[in-house]
């Protein structure tokens, strides 16, 4: 079977954090991504202190599970990887963590400079005008705009049938069961998915 879109997308992100992973000297980190410097050297410094030990294997067996069902959006990130390298600090801002998580500038404009935490208003009337679909995105990910061509190659968002929207809420099972954590707003919860 050929890898789909998500599971393209979240490879990137496991191959960029096992990259950083084996880097010697932290500050080099920041040339290397120099999308997201300060992220990279953060990450690269608590890889070098031992503090990180467990992330590569959650992120491997994660994207064991993603690749079973190779989904057309990738799912969000374990949140348990997501807290421990930094992705809900405030000690970094939107752009270096969009960066890491390859999405589009477009979409972290709208999230950084309009200030848009969830689905809002422009999304929900976007979404009236569909019918017979599910709009589904990665959990945590806000979409300039759902029809956004940018996030959709980027297996970040997608129009699904029902019986696709099914198989991710598998996936979900599978990575909650594989995968526990603390987080409080992803316990189960790897896609944001709104019916129209």
């Amino acid at each position: 079977m050929n890898e789909g879109i998500g599971v393209n997308s979240f490879s990137k992100i496991v191959r960029a954090l096992k990259d950083i992973s084996s880097i010697d000297n932290p500050p080099s980190a920041s040339s290397r991504y120099s999308l997201f410097p300060r992220l990279a050297e953060h990450i690269a410094t608590l890889f070098k202190e031992g503090r990180l030990f467990d992330i590569i294997p959650r992120l491997e067996l994660e994207l064991k599970i993603v690749r079973k069902y190779n989904p057309t959006v990738r799912p969000a990130l374990d949140p348990y990887v997501s807290t421990q390298i930094g992705i809900f600090s405030a000690n970094f801002n939107a752009w270096e963590i969009g960066s890491l998580l390859n999405y589009p500038e477009c979409c972290i404009h709208s999230f950084a400079e309009d200030v848009r935490y969830g689905l809002d208003a422009k999304h929900l009337k976007e979404l009236k005008r569909v019918r017979g679909k599910v709009f589904v995105a990665t959990a945590g990910f806000i979409p300039c705009s759902l029809s956004c061509e940018k996030s959709r190659k980027r297996g970040l968002t997608a129009f699904m049938d029902k019986a696709s929207v099914r198989r991710l809420r598998l996936l979900e099972k599978d990575l909650a069961a594989a995968l526990p954590h603390f987080h409080p707003e992803y316990q189960g919860h790897y896609y944001e998915i709104r019916p129209a």
